[in-house]
C-alpha cells in the first residue's frame, strides 16, 4: 500500500491522545501543568498529490480550551476547530500553494483571552510524486519503482532514499529496481544551506506477484544421495525450475502441483534454488513466481581396499581396508558390530579375520551419511555347483507398477539355507530363509543389489542383479486440499492419459487430459491415470488424496480507526477462515490492486472493494463487497439552550442539540465565580441537564473513540421576573348562561388554565363557565413557572333558608334569612294573609354564610298579632341580571 505520512486527503485532520481518563475523574480536578503555552509549527511546506499536511501544537494545562483558525491569504477560513486536551495538537491540510496564517487562542477557565497567536505559514508547489501503492512483480523481470515524476525539473533538489521494512538502506536516487517482494520505503527531502530537512515526504508500496501462494519443501538442508520435494500450500499447478547458487542456468524441472528432486541428478554439493511460476487467468500476462532455496550437503568419502580374500567359503581369514578421504565424524559396519568415532581425511582402519560375505561400511559427516558395500568372495568357492538365480524386471499391475521378483533354486534339497539382500549405496534391505526344497523367491522394486547366499554356514560367490524399471505415466495432483465450496480439479499432465477419481463415498468418475473433476465433499480420493495410444505402454498411477471442507466464506469491510483522528483505516471481519490463511485483495474502483494486508489505509476518498480467498484451495466463488471511503465525521454542531433558575422549579434546564448518532459520550463542565472548574459527572452522557446554580456549564461530545468531536458553553442565569398572577380566590359563574367574569392575571409568557385535572384554555385572558376548582399555570420569559388557583360559585342560584314559625319575645326564635353564594341584593315582604304589608326590609350587605334580615316580629315596637302572614323574598345579582322571587309562610306564636 501507499500511504504518504507527509499530506492526508481529507479536507481536516486532528491528532492527539485518547481522552482515556475522563471517565475516573473526581472534582474538582487538579491538573499537573503541561508546558508553557506556545504556538509551534512549521513555517515553510511543500505541496504534493495536491495537499500538504503541517503539525501545529500549543502547549498549555491540560484543562485549557483550544480554538484554532487556518485561512488563506484572501480570508477564507480552510479550518477551524474548539476543543479541549485532544486539540493541543492539530493537523492541518493545506490545499494550494499559498501564504495562510494559523490563529490561536486558549480559553483556561472562562478566560477566553488567556492566549492568542498568528503564525504565518508559506506553501509552495512540491514535486509530483510517481509512487504507487501497489506494484506487480512478474516472472523473470524486476519491477521498477519511481518516486518522483522524472519530469519534475527541480528533481535534483531532492535527496531520495530507499529502505526495505527493516529500515535498512537499499538504494538512492529517484529510481530503484525490485527483485523480491515485500515492502518499500522511500524518504524524499530538501536540505537549506544550514543543513536542515525540509518538505519531507515519506512513502511505502508493496511490490508482489498477482496471486498468493508459498513453496513448502520437505527439507531446506539434504545431503548428498538424498532427494527433497517441493509443493505449495494452495493447490496451483505450473512450472518448476531449478538453478544453482544465484549464477547458474536456469533448467526446467517439470510441470505439475509438485516436484521431487534426486540429489544424484544434481552437479555436487552447494546452495540451489527452486522457482515455481504459474499465471491466473486475471493477470495472463503477469506470471506469478516464488523461489525457495535449499542446500545439498557434501557427502562423506572414503575409498575401500579388498586386501584379502578368504579362502574357503567358511574361511576367516579376508580383511579390508577403509580410508577416509575426508573427515568423518563416526564410523559403523553393521555385519561385524563396528562403531567407531571421528577420522581425520588420510586416516585409515583395516579389519581382518573375515569370512566370505557382504559388508556394509557407513560413515557419517554432518549428519549425512554414505553407504559402499564391500564384497569378499572365497577364493575356493564350494564345490557344489551353484543356485540358480533368475531375475524378473518390474511389469504394469492394474493400479501402478509391480516389483520384479528374484528366484532361487539349488535344484535339490538343502539342510539350512538363507539369502540376504543389499541394495547398492543403501545397504542391507531384507533376509530370508531357504526351504530345505532349496527353492526361495522375493520381490524387490527396479535398482541395482548385491545378493548373498548361503548353506549350512558356507557362502556362495555373491551375484549382483538388476531389476529394470518400467515406465509409469506421469502427472500431478495436490495431496491434500481444501474445498472453498467447490474445488475443480485438473490433473497436471503432458501425456494422453484417462483419469479415473473414486470419490470418499467409492462412486467413480473418468476423465481425460485437460479435464477436471468437481469437488464437494471432504474425505479420501483416489486417482488412477492410465496411458492411452502413444502412451498405452506405461504403466497405470495411483495417487491417493485428501479433501477438508471448508464453510463459504464470508467477509466484509469495517472502518477500523483506534486512535482519536487517525488516517482513515480499514479492517476484515471474515468468517469461514482464519486471516493468516486468506489471500487479501484490496482494489479501487478501476480493479487494480491498492492493498493486500489485512489493514487498508485509503488513499483517497472515493469507492474500493474487498476480495478475500482462502489460501489452500484455489478460489473460491465469491465476488468483491464493495465500499465507499468517505471524510469522517470530526465535528458536530454543539447548540446550547438553557431556562433561567425560577423560585419554582428551583433549576434551570440546559439542552444540547447536536448529531446523537456521532455522538455516544458526553461531558458537562461548570465554571462558578472566580472561573472555578467542577465536573458534573453525574451527567455523562446526557444531552439534556438540570441545574441549580447560575454560572457557566460547557458541554463536550466525544465519538465512540472517546475522540472530541464537538464543544461549546453557555451561560445560566436566575430569573429576575417573579412577578405572581393576581387573581381572587372565587368568582361567581352564572350556571343559567354558563357566564362568569373575565380573569386577567397579568402579563406572562403563557398561560395554561385548568378545571380539574383538564387543561381548559392557553388563552392570557379567560372566563370560567363551570363550576368548581381552577388551576392557574403561567410561564414567564424566562421559562419560570407560577402557580394559582381558585374556585367557582353558582352566582345564579337563588337558595334561601329562613324559619316557618317564630315566638315573639323569644330572641332565640326570631325570622332570619340566610341565602346562597351569589345573590347581591335581597328585598323581603311580609303581609297579612289578606294582602296588607305589615313588614319590609332590603340589604345589599350579604357575607355568605351569615344570617340577614333579621326581624324580632314588632312594628315600631309592638308585637303583630299571632296568626300564619304570607313571606315575600326577591333575590338579585344586577352583574348577570339575576332576579328572583319566592313566596312561602310565617307562623306567630305568642
Amino acid at each position: 500500500m501507499l500511504f504518504i505520512w507527509a499530506i492526508q486527503f481529507l479536507p481536516l485532520l486532528v491528532t492527539g491522545s485518547p481522552y482515556s481518563t475522563r471517565y475516573a475523574r473526581n472534582i474538582p480536578i487538579a491538573y499537573p501543568t503541561r508546558a508553557e503555552a506556545k504556538l509551534v509549527g512549521p513555517e515553510n511546506l511543500c505541496l504534493v498529490f495536491g495537499s500538504v499536511l503541517g503539525v501545529y501544537s500549543a502547549g498549555g494545562d491540560p484543562g485549557d480550551v483550544y480554538s484554532w483558525e487556518v485561512s488563506n491569504s484572501s480570508g477564507e477560513i480552510i479550518f477551524s476547530r474548539s476543543g479541549g486536551e485532544q486539540l493541543e495538537t492539530i493537523q492541518v491540510v493545506f490545499p494550494a500553494v499559498g501564504r495562510y496564517s494559523v490563529s490561536l487562542s486558549i480559553r483556561r477557565g472562562t478566560n477566553s483571552n488567556f492566549y492568542q497567536k498568528v503564525l504565518p505559514v508559506s506553501v509552495e508547489m512540491g514535486p509530483e510524486l510517481s509512487l504507487l501503492s501497489d506494484y506487480l512483480l512478474c516472472s523473470g523481470q524486476p519491477t521498477l519503482l519511481t518516486a518522483l515524476n522524472p519530469a519534475n525539473q527541480d528533481i535534483s533538489e531532492f535527496t531520495i532514499v530507499w529502505k526495505d521494512i527493516e529500515e535498512n538502506t537499499i538504494g538512492t536516487g529517484n529510481e530503484l529496481l525490485a527483485y523480491s517482494a515485500g515492502f518499500y520505503l522511500v524518504e524524499l527531502f530538501k536540505t537549506d544551506a544550514s543543513g536542515n530537512r525540509s518538505c519531507v515526504i515519506k512513502g511505502s508500496t508493496f511490490v508482489g506477484p498477482p496471486i498468493d501462494f508459498e513453496i513448502v519443501a520437505s527439507s531446506t538442508s539434504v545431503c548428498e544421495g538424498e532427494s527433497v520435494n517441493f509443493k505449495l500450500d494452495t493447490p496451483f499447478s505450473g512450472d518448476w525450475f531449478i538453478q544453482k547458487d544465484f549464477t547458474g542456468s536456469k533448467t526446467k524441472i517439470n510441470s505439475g502441483f509438485e516436484t521431487n528432486i534426486e540429489t544424484v541428478d544434481l552437479s555436487g554439493p552447494g546452495l540451489y534454488l527452486v522457482t515455481f511460476q504459474t499465471a491466473t487467468p486475471e493477470y495472463p500476462d503477469c506470471i506469478s513466481e516464488k523461489i525457495i532455496g535449499f542446500e545439498v550437503l557434501e557427502a562423506p568419502k572414503l575409498t575401500i581396499s579388498i586386501l584379502d580374500q578368504p579362502d574357503e567359503c567358511t574361511g576367516q581369514n579376508g580383511s579390508f581396508a577403509v580410508k577416509a578421504d575426508s573427515n568423518v565424524d563416526a564410523l559403523y559396519i553393521q555385519e561385524i558390530n563396528v562403531i567407531e568415532g571421528a577420522l581425520s581425511a588420510g586416516e585409515e582402519r583395516i579389519f581382518s579375520n573375515l569370512i566370505p560375505q557382504v559388508y556394509s561400511v557407513v560413515v557419517e559427516r554432518n549428519g549425512c551419511q554414505i553407504t559402499q558395500l564391500v564384497k569378499l568372495d572365497a577364493v575356493n568357492p564350494p564345490t557344489l555347483p551353484s543356485p540358480i538365480v533368475t531375475v524378473q524386471n518390474e511389469s504394469c499391475g492394474s493400479e501402478g507398477v509391480s516389483g520384479g521378483t528374484v528366484s532361487i533354486d539349488f535344484e535339490r534339497s538343502i539342510s539350512a539355507g538363507e539369502y540376504r539382500v543389499l541394495e547398492i549405496g543403501r545397504g542391507e534391505i531384507g533376509i530370508g530363509q531357504i526351504p530345505s526344497n532349496g527353492q526361495a523367491s522375493f520381490t524387490l522394486t527396479g535398482g541395482s543389489y548385491l545378493l548373498e547366499i548361503k548353506e549350512g554356514g558356507c557362502t556362495y560367490p555373491i551375484q549382483e542383479i538388476v531389476i529394470g524399471n518400467s515406465s509409469q505415466v506421469e502427472f500431478t495432483v495436490p495431496t491434500a486440499l481444501n474445498i472453498c465450496e467447490t474445488f475443480t480439479l485438473i490433473p497436471d499432465t503432458g501425456q494422453n492419459l484417462s483419469f479415473t477419481l473414486t470419490y470418499p463415498d467409492g462412486s467413480t468418475e473418468t476423465v481425460s487430459s485437460g479435464n477436471g473433476f468437481t469437488l464437494t465433499e471432504p474425505g479420501t480420493y483416489s486417482i488412477l491415470g492410465i496411458g492411452q495410444n502413444a502412451n498405452a505402454s506405461l504403466c497405470p498411477k495411483k495417487i491417493e488424496f485428501t479433501a477438508t471442507l471448508s464453510s463459504s466464506i464470508s467477509f466484509s469491510p469495517f472502518l477500523a480507526v483506534e486512535k482519536c483522528f487517525d488516517p482513515i483505516k480499514y479492517g476484515i471481519d471474515l468468517q469461514g477462515i482464519a486471516i493468516e490463511d486468506a489471500s487479501i485483495r484490496w482494489l479501487n474502483d478501476e480493479g487494480d490492486i491498492v492493498g493486500r494486508g489485512r489493514e487498508f489505509f485509503p488513499t483517497g476518498l472515493g469507492n474500493f472493494s474487498l476480495l478475500v480467498q482462502p489460501l489452500q484451495s484455489g478460489f473460491c466463488p465469491v465476488s468483491p463487497v464493495e465500499f465507499e471511503v468517505v471524510a469522517p465525521i470530526t465535528e458536530v454542531p454543539m447548540d446550547l439552550e438553557a431556562t433561567k433558575i425560577c423560585p419554582n422549579p428551583n433549576f434551570a434546564r440546559v439542552t444540547l442539540s447536536t448529531n446523537e448518532e456521532e455522538v455516544t459520550e458526553t461531558e458537562w463542565i461548570f465554571y462558578g465565580e472566580n472561573d472555578q472548574r467542577q465536573e458534573l459527572t453525574a451527567n455523562y452522557g446526557l444531552f439534556e441537564i438540570e441545574v441549580t446554580v447560575p454560572g457557566t456549564y460547557e458541554a463536550v461530545a466525544y465519538n465512540r473513540l472517546g475522540c472530541e468531536i464537538g464543544r461549546n458553553f453557555i451561560l445560566v442565569e436566575e430569573s429576575e421576573l417573579l412577578t405572581l398572577p393576581m387573581l381572587d380566590e372565587k368568582y361567581g359563574v352564572c350556571s343559567e348562561g354558563k357566564k362568569g367574569p373575565i380573569l386577567d392575571p397579568g402579563e406572562f409568557a403563557g398561560y395554561f388554565w385548568y378545571f380539574g385535572e383538564e387543561l381548559v384554555s392557553t388563552d392570557p385572558l379567560f372566563s370560567p363557565g363551570e363550576i368548581g376548582e381552577y388551576q392557574l399555570k403561567v410561564v414567564t420569559e424566562d421559562g419560570c413557572e407560577f402557580f394559582t388557583s381558585f374556585r367557582t360559585f353558582d352566582a345564579c342560584s337563588f337558595q334561601y333558608v329562613f324559619p316557618n314559625a317564630m315566638i315573639l319575645g323569644d330572641p332565640e326564635r326570631n325570622f332570619e334569612v340566610i341565602v346562597s353564594e351569589g345573590i347581591t341584593s335581597v328585598e323581603l315582604f311580609i303581609l297579612t294573609r289578606q294582602g296588607s304589608l305589615i313588614h319590609f326590609d332590603k340589604t345589599d350587605e350579604i357575607v355568605f354564610g351569615e344570617p340577614i334580615l333579621l326581624w324580632d316580629g314588632t312594628i315600631s315596637g309592638t308585637s303583630i298579632p299571632t296568626g300564619t302572614y304570607v313571606v315575600v323574598m326577591i333575590g338579585k345579582n344586577p352583574l348577570y341580571q339575576f332576579e328572583k322571587k319566592i313566596v312561602g309562610s310565617l307562623l306567630v306564636l305568642q
